[in-house]
């Protein structure tokens, strides 16, 4: 087993997934509302899968979003409030704090205000330098800053690893170019700007640098599921209904088990009335799966992922399979032509059609099997020894 490295700080320096290897952040010009609040705890753990009585149709945007208190205070009740001072100390503070998370003596995420937008622009431009493993979340009339810490090499492989077997599901339907990878891109919401851990949008349907992503990767410790939740109805409520699935991945050193969520905006039937009928349904974000992994550990989770949720349109159907020609049989009697082994091989190519390079699967739904995903919780914890 090798040893932890010896500046846990450094991990604050772990570069994040770009699109294309490029490195830039975005402000998208879409707003949400952004007031009211619901709570939905109480739905929490169902299991809400496509067979279900939920429906997926319905109009777009929740019917009540949270307020800006939720998204300042969810899951950072014991987080301590710290008085920004300069970028200096804002980054040693960072530092020291990463160095306790390493040894579990503190939590990932730290609270700082007030920071103007022109401190907040100085903070970037270091961070883009030198500190890439930290995610903002910015409150701009509160000037408050909200920041996630990437919680060491586990973080790291849990997202990442995760990230790169949907990738491979969409690159095995030969759709490698047809989806944008945004990575941690920073968008832009009603009052507040936030950053994932990873994020996917369609080229061709949101081709644009202010479109907003169609799914989004969050990962935390296991400390930090309350937070991850907020951070899932910021992005539906925020986007006004264009983010599709938040995807949640909480882990635990010491058990060796990751705890998975899909969120997906869904229609709810409206309540009973006095008066006889139902009220007008909600669309809401719901909790469609959820289930705990463990390296080892029997279990029958999977992820299933919609393809036009994606990609904004329904997969495309393979044309239907050709009969081949005919076979003609030589005549008795007929003169037998010369033919040389170059007139054979055009002749075959004719009939068969070029050699397949690139065999892909047909568009569709894809589905992470309970297989995959023991393959991926062992594979995260043998790269974090």
């Amino acid at each position: 087993m090798s040893s932890p490295p010896t500046e846990p700080a450094d991990l604050l320096q772990t570069p994040s997934l770009q699109w294309q290897g490029s490195d830039f952040s975005i402000s998208p010009s879409f707003l949400a509302s952004d007031n009211g609040s619901l709570g939905l705890s109480s739905l929490h753990g169902t299991d809400l899968s496509p067979s279900s009585s939920v429906s997926d149709n319905g109009s777009l945007g929740p019917s009540a979003p949270h307020g800006t208190d939720y998204f300042l205070t969810k899951g950072l009740e014991n987080v301590e409030r710290k008085q920004y001072r300069d970028p200096e100390a804002f980054f040693r503070a960072l530092r020291s704090q990463a160095n306790k998370l390493y040894s579990g003596k503190a939590g990932q995420y730290a609270v700082f205000s007030p920071v103007t937008q022109d401190q907040l622009t100085a903070i970037e431009r270091i961070r883009r330098d030198r500190y890439k493993g930290l995610r903002f979340h910015y409150f701009s009339s509160e000037e408050t800053l909200i920041v996630k810490i990437i919680a060491g090499v586990v973080h790291e492989i849990a997202s990442n690893e995760f990230a790169n077997m949907l990738d491979g599901e969409i690159r095995d339907m030969g759709l490698r170019y047809h989806i944008a990878k945004m990575g941690a891109t920073t968008y832009q919401g009603n009052g507040s700007t936030k950053e994932a851990d990873c994020s996917w949008k369609p080229a061709v349907f949101r081709p644009f640098l202010t479109d907003w992503p169609t799914m989004v990767l969050e990962c935390g410790v296991e400390k930090s599921l309350e937070r991850l939740e907020a951070d899932a109805h910021w992005w539906f409520e925020h986007s006004g209904g264009e983010v599709k699935i938040v995807l949640g991945i909480s882990f635990s050193k010491t058990k060796k088990e990751i705890h998975f969520q899909q969120w997906e905006m869904r229609t709810l039937p409206g309540v009973y009335l006095s008066q006889g009928g139902r009220g007008p349904t909600r669309r809401v974000p719901l909790i469609v799966r959820e289930f705990d992994i463990a390296d080892g550990v029997d279990h029958q989770g999977s992820v299933m992922i919609k393809f036009e949720r994606i990609f904004l349109r329904p997969p495309l159907q393979p044309p239907p399979a050709q009969s081949p020609p005919a076979r003609c049989e030589p005549v008795q009697g007929a003169p037998v032509q010369d033919v040389s082994i170059k007139d054979v091989s055009v002749e075959v190519w004719n009939l068969q059609g070029p050699p397949i390079i690139d065999q892909v699967i047909p568009e569709g739904d894809f589905t992470l099997s309970p297989l995959q995903l023991s393959y991926y919780v062992t594979h995260v914890w043998f790269g974090a020894q």
